[in-house]
């Protein structure tokens, strides 16, 4: 197919986001980079080398440019416009193309996506209105932000896993960014231990970082910023607390359905029958004579989400707690994490 050739010199813009397209281009020398802006930063998605093409997209979708374009190294391109291709398309059947712009479409949404991450990165860094009022989280919030970048631009699914080289998450979050290298890697290697992605190696048998779901660091996100958003005067979770859920969790085991409920009075009963009397001798917990402590206890899960809620019963506390069983496992999970956050000044 015949084309419009062009020289390019290093760091020349081929076309930025939000373009009307003009076509796509044929790299024959050299290297493109596409990148978005965000922030007076250029934030790199992919590396175009020779062979390769760019701006695909716009042959079936015709929409503007989703993103920037520019030559890494001095290189030499082909366009292929709109109209040249056009005629091409009357030779192509037409479930081709319509599977061409179904793909067009969900690279564009994905594109979307990674803006999105690099917009809650940045925001989270500044503390606007959409993050919490807490500043105790920025931190993490911003790195969880552009791990989650990262993931999406160069994780690789193997098997049931998304991975990603550790080195790269590190490298790029170290010197792109300009993240703490020993706060980071004490983060990585807490989300590790706590379950939130798994380390493994790959079959270059390289450090990876693995996710089964690369929404589990968007959600574990969401909810540091909600609870810290609905729990505002709470930088941890208490022990008594923590023991209570561990209670409500073994109890879930016996549960019939789904969604049950525990009165105050069976946490306290599971908790003096799970106490060794050893234990007890000097300690602080709550003795089960006092009633009132653990009703004031129970109260505190109002702020805690869907997944545990206070709700009134027939006993003698008239207090219980109304337990999504699927999800609490989740919930103890991203307070452990929280509460270490917090152990380990991470926050």
């Amino acid at each position: 197919m015949a084309g419009l050739n062009k020289s390019l010199k290093a760091g020349t813009v081929v076309f930025r986001a939000g373009d009307k397209a003009d076509g796509m281009y044929l790299v024959r020398k050299g290297e493109l980079a596409v990148y978005f802006e965000q922030g007076g930063k250029e934030v790199m998605l992919a590396k175009i080398p020779e062979g390769g093409m760019v701006g695909e997209m716009a042959l079936f979708d015709r929409m503007p440019r989703s993103a920037s374009v520019k030559a890494s190294s001095d290189a030499e391109i082909t366009l292929i416009s709109l109209d040249d291709f056009g005629k091409l398309m009357k030779q192509i059947p037409k479930w081709f193309v319509g599977l061409m712009s179904t793909l067009s479409a969900r690279l564009r949404t994905t594109n979307d996506r990674l803006k999105e991450i690099e917009a809650a990165a940045k925001s989270s860094a500044q503390g606007t209105p959409t993050q919490v009022s807490e500043k105790r989280f920025n931190t993490t919030l911003r790195q969880i932000h552009l791990m989650e970048l990262v993931w999406h631009r160069d994780g690789t699914k193997e098997g049931k896993d998304w991975m990603v080289q550790r080195k790269i998450v590190e490298d790029e979050l170290v010197g792109v960014f300009g993240e703490n290298s020993a706060k980071l890697n004490l983060l990585i290697d807490l989300l590790v231990k706590e379950g939130v992605f798994a380390a493994k190696a790959d079959s270059y048998k390289n450090a990876t970082l693995s996710l089964t779901n690369r929404g589990s660091l968007k959600q574990f996100g969401a909810f540091l910023m909600t609870f810290a958003k609905n729990n505002p005067k709470l930088s941890v979770v208490p022990e008594q607390l923590m023991n209570i859920l561990r209670i409500v969790m073994t109890l879930a085991t016996k549960a019939p359905y789904d969604q049950f409920t525990v009165t105050t009075e069976e946490i306290m009963e599971a908790a003096e029958a799970t106490t060794p009397a050893s234990a007890k001798a000097g300690s602080t917990a709550i003795g089960t004579e006092n009633a009132g402590e653990w009703k004031a206890f129970v109260e505190q899960f109002t702020t805690f989400g869907e997944s545990i809620k206070p709700i009134k019963t027939s006993t003698k506390t008239g207090l219980g707690l109304r337990v999504l069983k699927a999800e609490l496992p989740t919930l103890v999970k991203n307070l452990n994490v929280m509460n270490k956050l917090a152990e380990l000044k991470l926050s």
